[in-house]
């Protein structure tokens, strides 16, 4: 028979990891429902890598309760029920989807770094727990690309002319005006047109020249944003059905980088949460005297 203790220090894990599922799962669906891709915020970033390391290093806490067998459903359904509650008002049927996915991935992982603690004889958590936090981390991020698919109606939406258009439009707008104002005036010089003809000419091709009594070579202003997001509209709008697995990808992979960043965290403060835990009491360490088998010649 267990001791309330016990009980209580798993219910404290387990909690604490559906929480921080729970807290994880909506900031990034908040930020895959603004569709702002393209703009990766930095405080963003610092909060995912935080959560994902926190969720590491509280599972690392979960190693109490690895001698029950309901410990490879306990903590990766707790972990599951975090990612599919906030998917809920979204799609059901994918909130359902994406929690039993992440279940198994994570029950799976946890059993192997399961069987590699019974074949150890002392206890190296960055060893140990490394299949089950590595799984956990890529639950999320394959999440990440799992809502742009829920959230479609918002990649279609994007304006990526615009998008284009806003990082290449200055540099190219100053090029461009300034080499026109040049042929202008030797256009002016060389083939005699007086101001009004080469302003009526321009007119003719869209390029705007109303800029009350300033001589013509600084009248001159093209749309350079306009132009490239038009052009940039036309190519991609027989291609828009591939941008969404596009996008996926591309946020599943910033996610990857993520994850390796709080993985990287984790195993610099496994050892020190772990002997934390220890010293308070949380874990207690056991001796058990074990047969080793071996093979020889």
């Amino acid at each position: 028979m267990r001791s309330v203790g016990y009980y209580i220090k798993l219910s404290i894990v387990t909690l604490a990891l559906f929480a921080e599922s729970l807290i994880l799962t909506r900031l990034i669906n908040t930020y895959i429902t603004t569709a702002d891709f393209f703009n990766i915020s930095i405080p963003f970033s610092l909060e995912v890598i935080g959560f994902m390391a926190l969720i590491s290093l509280t599972f690392s806490l979960t190693v109490g309760a690895w001698d029950a067998w309901y410990f490879n459903l306990l903590a990766p359904a707790a972990i599951a029920s975090g990612i599919m509650i906030p998917l809920l008002p979204t799609n059901a049927a994918y909130a359902l989807i994406a929690a039993g996915v992440a279940f198994i991935i994570i029950a799976l992982e946890s059993y192997r770094s399961y069987r590699l603690k019974k074949i150890f004889l002392d206890f190296v958590p960055l060893l140990l727990l490394r299949f089950a936090i590595r799984g956990i981390l890529f639950v999320f991020s394959i999440l990440a690309g799992l809502l742009i698919i829920l959230n479609a109606s918002n990649v279609k939406q994007i304006d990526f002319g615009q998008l284009i258009a806003n990082v290449a439009e200055k540099p190219l707008k100053s090029t461009v005006n300034s080499q026109l104002q040049q042929t202008i005036e030797k256009q002016r010089i060389y083939s005699r047109y007086t101001e009004e003809e080469v302003q009526q000419l321009l007119s003719e091709y869209g390029i705007n020249t109303d800029k009350g009594t300033e001589p013509l070579t600084q009248k001159v202003d093209i749309d350079i944003g306009g132009m490239i997001k038009q052009q940039v509209n036309s190519f991609i709008e027989p291609y828009k059905e591939f941008v969404r697995p596009l996008i996926a990808i591309l946020i599943f992979g910033m996610f990857q980088i993520y994850s390796t960043i709080s993985y990287v965290i984790y195993s610099i403060l496994v050892g020190v949460v772990v002997a934390v835990a220890k010293k308070t009491g949380f874990l207690r360490e056991l001796k058990e005297t074990v047969e080793k088998k071996d093979l020889q010649f």
